[in-house]
């Protein structure tokens, strides 16, 4: 029962865009029970779970509340129930999470489409790129291009940023940023790449505008556009009307969440760390949150200070204090 619930509620994390009501909408339940369901609260009864179980089930099958307009599609990340080993590539694991941004880099460019990749800071977001760039992407023509704060806020920053990762001249003010701009869309059109954009949960609209606008003007020469979030940029594509052009455009969707459970345990083991007591695993789950990034900071610092020695709750409990500031409880994790 509580698995169920917290399955909801992650599952609504991932996907900010929705509320417990758009849940509700395909059940035979109502809209508080639902509400009520997921705080806790309320009947807690064989139909109510079956209701949930089926709803959750068609979401996270896509056969419901996806993501965008159109055709787009919706690509997740498949729950493994047991995985023995994670192959490790460059010091880099290569999850499930990294074979999914794979896909979307993969479709983007041979489909000339965008899309859109978000999951939480720490997932391995910008590392799985780099590990496509050195596998199958490695013949293909790509661009990454890290957003900061101001050229994630400033068009004329952007335009002139974006000319230099492509060697252009990019020297421009507010009156001649057009020229520059008509340079980029014919630099790309004579030279198709895949743009990979990172960290766009930063952009103001009037950026996104801007790249929306060089792909209308280079798909038909094959350039295709991939979008790095966090899952804040879900919402915001659906509640903002400036950014409507955009969402209609987007051709894949895919909302991650990172290192699944399973995964964890594989890579807990091959790092060396096999006397670990299962309420300790809970706990180092509950921390990590699905951070590929938070994951191995507390591997490398139980490795340095508990190599060879049980670890315990208490033991990742002062970890994740350690790093993080957090208090965490094996109650919260089961």
């Amino acid at each position: 029962m509580t698995d169920l619930r917290d399955r909801v509620k992650q599952f609504l994390r991932w996907r900010p865009d929705l509320s417990s009501a758009d849940l509700a909408a395909h059940t035979e339940l109502g809209s508080s029970t639902v509400k009520n369901f997921i705080n806790g609260l309320g009947a807690d009864t064989a139909r109510v779970r079956g209701e949930m179980e089926r709803v959750l089930r068609l979401a996270e099958e896509g056969e419901i509340l996806q993501l965008g307009r159109g055709q787009a599609l919706t690509v997740s990340e498949k729950q493994v129930e047991r995985v023995r080993r994670v192959v490790k590539k460059h010091e880099f694991y290569l999850t499930e999470t990294v074979r999914r941004v794979g896909q979307v880099l993969d479709y983007c460019a041979e489909q000339a489409a965008i899309g859109i990749v978000s999951a939480d800071y720490g997932v391995g977001k910008t590392e799985a790129v780099a590990a496509w760039r050195r596998g199958d992407g490695r013949e293909i023509e790509a661009l990454v291009f890290e957003f900061d704060e101001f050229r994630s806020s400033n068009k004329v920053s952007f335009v002139q940023g974006l000319a230099g990762a492509l060697g252009l001249d990019g020297r421009c003010g507010t009156t001649s940023v057009a020229r520059v701009f008509d340079v980029i869309v014919e630099h790309l059109r004579k030279n198709p790449h895949i743009l990979i954009f990172d960290q766009c949960e930063m952009l103001r609209p009037r950026v996104c505008q801007v790249i929306r606008q060089i792909w209308d003007r280079t798909r038909e020469a094959g350039v295709g556009v991939v979008l790095l979030a966090a899952p804040v940029l879900l919402s915001r594509l659906k509640s903002m009307t400036d950014l409507g052009a955009l969402e209609s455009r987007v051709g894949i969707w895919a909302p991650l969440t990172g290192v699944t459970k399973a995964e964890m345990a594989a890579i807990v083991k091959q790092e060396g760390i096999t006397d670990m007591d299962e309420g300790a695993f809970d706990v180092l789950w509950l921390a990590a949150r699905g951070s590929m990034r938070r994951l191995m900071a507390a591997l490398s610092l139980l490795k340095a200070k508990h190599q060879g020695k049980r670890v315990t709750e208490k033991t990742i409990g002062g970890v994740a204090g350690h790093l993080w500031g957090m208090q965490v409880r094996v109650a919260e994790a089961a």
